[in-house]
């Protein structure tokens, strides 16, 4: 009998997506299979159309035509019986198991299911509980076989098995009958894990994850095992073989780009309206005649989904003429920095209606407290937004950006495909400025820019987030910090918790906001709502209240005069006591943080860009 494993779908985008080994309670290891089975179960379905996802803007950058949602499990389907007990394909790694009672070691195919021992005659030492050995039980007595946790892993994100054979023969030949058991010995630690082989050859797991352990027995074969590439002989690698626990943060590093929707021609459309458009776009355009539109085809899209069809056509004479005029600018060269400039202009500009999935509306800054107007130049409530994540690719050991897209995906399917797995998540939130002149004049404060110097420091002498430095910049982590500290007080405030809050910080020579955000997809809120706290009645008390919570540390004065702490120094005067949150709220992984560009240090409190915000507020 086939047996369920549930995974949600936003965890197929992060953490679990493509490459990912997940492990579950029943001691098993699955790793989610490439691009292309994925394709094989949404045909199995027979109606793909259900799952796909439009995001112009996003589609663009990345160069695919749409997105998908990972096939959901589901005993009934539609009435014809469609998209029934689809699942996420995936294969058994690491291969190398063993016996929990007996240590006999078996390698196992990609494609096997739960293996029981076979309890193969070896010699062990006697003990009260191996006493029967298990080949002398019966199946139903003997226990499944459970993974190793050692693999090996290279900087190109290839992964393989340890190779234990090599490795207690030391690089030797050995027998094809040779066979391996694994015994835990009383010393603690890697020396204390024993591996034997029938031929009389045994050696520990000591030194096993030094730097160049496995480069004189094995090097890199450049196997991709959730594309079925196991024993990779056309594609070697020779990279220098890592070895990892499968368990480790360094093992998987996703990569997913996230994007705000903004409205372009449909922003006053109806959006039954534009929906079919998005969905029918493709077929509408294979369509044309003589370059024109076929308005025979309109009327038939049109009496399908019950639509009025001179209508339909209107809209999409005005999405093809928006597209030729405007065509979003947006390319897969664009810079991250680039593509948010488009939201922070449609932000700015309150695009969008009560009707659409972007609506925003501007405060007038006249009726904010005169202490907020001369902090923030602009305050914008978002009640409806749609956030797109789409999972690009993954990366191995260090987290490698230099990457581009294009290579991404080749990584991620053996056929060329012109999609990419992502998820819809909607929310509100509310979008706040920072006054430009103030910030620029803050931001040349030599004590401020010397507090930053030594951040960039110690990201330098980093070799995982060394590519960081390009964006530490006094304004960024000012912006970024201040959104930690909002997001931790606004969990008291508005009944949403830190987790389920998000920022997204537009920083540039031409931005200084930041959105704060929920995008959850639950039910959460019902206390008061996020769009609330960014009205005039509330958003000075919560700044306030913010600004005191991160004053003083429990941790201080060791983390207020910490030279770098965190993930390879990466914050200064930011611990898990005042301003980190929970890993999904945080764009940067809890790394870029200094409460001090905030309220200041003990011997400075000049420099920080609040300081003047107690005084006012005192009086």
């Amino acid at each position: 009998m086939m047996t369920h494993r549930k995974v949600r779908r936003s965890q197929l985008i992060s953490p679990w997506g493509v490459g990912q080994m997940i492990n579950f309670r029943s001691d098993e290891s699955l790793m989610v299979c490439g691009l292309d089975a994925w394709e094989r179960e949404y045909k199995l379905g027979g109606e793909i159309k259900e799952f796909k996802i439009n995001e112009e803007r996003l589609q663009k950058r990345l160069g695919v035509k749409h997105f998908r949602l990972p096939p959901d499990y589901r005993v009934e389907g539609a009435q014809d019986g469609k998209n029934k007990r689809l699942m996420i394909p995936s294969i058994r790694f690491p291969l190398w198991h063993f016996c929990p009672r007996c240590g006999d070691m078996e390698k196992l195919s990609i494609y096997s299911e739960k293996t029981k021992c076979k309890g193969r005659e070896f010699k062990r030492k006697k003990s009260e509980d191996n006493s029967i050995p298990c080949r002398n039980m019966n199946e139903r007595s003997r226990r499944h076989l459970i993974p190793i946790r050692f693999i090996a892993v290279c900087e190109h994100g290839h992964i393989e098995d340890f190779p234990f054979m090599e490795w207690v023969h030391r690089g030797n030949n050995y027998s094809a009958n040779c066979r391996l058991t694994l015994e835990t010995e009383k010393s603690s630690g890697l020396s204390g894990i024993l591996i034997k082989c029938t031929c009389g050859k045994q050696r520990t797991m000591k030194d096993s994850f030094n730097h160049k352990a496995l480069s004189p027995y094995k090097k890199c074969s450049g196997n991709r095992p959730w594309l079925g590439e196991v024993d990779n002989h056309e594609n070697i690698c020779s990279a220098d073989l890592r070895v990892v626990q499968k368990g480790a943060s360094n093992v998987y590093f996703p990569h997913v780009i996230s994007s705000i929707y903004v409205p372009q021609w449909e922003s006053t459309a109806p959006k039954n309206y534009t929906d079919v458009l998005e969905e029918e776009w493709d077929y509408l355009m294979s369509c044309k005649i003589d370059g024109e539109l076929d308005k025979r085809v309109f009327d038939y899209i049109a009496r399908h989904h019950d639509l009025n069809h001179n209508v339909l056509y209107e809209l999409a004479v005005k999405k093809l003429e928006n597209e030729n005029k405007n065509p979003l600018s947006v390319t897969e060269e664009m810079s991250e920095e680039q593509y948010r400039q488009i939201e922070y202009e449609a932000i700015l500009s309150g695009l969008g209606g009560e009707n659409q999935e972007f609506f925003v509306t501007r405060k007038d800054m006249n009726d904010y407290d005169s202490v907020i107007r001369d902090h923030f130049s602009n305050i914008n409530l978002l009640h409806k937004l749609r956030e797109t994540r789409a999972f690009v690719g993954f990366s191995r050991l260090i987290p490698n950006e230099t990457k581009t897209f294009r290579e991404r995906k080749e990584e991620l399917s053996l056929k060329k495909i012109n999609w990419l797995p992502a998820i819809i998540v909607k929310g509100e939130g509310f979008f706040i400025e920072f006054h430009k002149d103030k910030l620029s004049i803050w931001e040349k404060n030599l004590s401020v820019i010397q507090r930053v110097e030594r951040l960039k420091k110690n990201i330098g002498e980093s070799n995982y987030f060394n590519h960081l430095i390009e964006v530490i910049t006094p304004r960024f982590l000012l912006i970024h910090t201040f959104a930690h500290a909002l997001i931790n007080q606004l969990s008291f405030e508005c009944g949403y918790g830190s987790s389920a809050l998000r920022e997204r910080i537009y920083c540039g020579n031409d931005m200084q906001g930041v959105l704060i955000y929920t995008a959850s997809g639950d039910s959460e809120g019902s206390l008061g709502g996020l769009v609330r706290q960014g009205n005039p009645d509330q958003l000075k008390n919560v700044i306030s209240s913010a600004l005191t919570s991160i004053k003083w540390c429990s941790s201080d004065p060791v983390c207020m005069e910490s030279g770098g702490q965190g993930p390879n120094s990466c914050n200064l005067a930011a611990c898990h006591s005042c301003v980190l949150l929970p890993e999904t709220s945080c764009e940067w992984g809890n790394r870029l943080l200094d409460r001090s560009l905030l309220i200041g240090t003990f011997e400075q409190p000049e420099i920080g860009y609040f300081s003047g915000f107690y005084t006012v507020d005192s009086e």
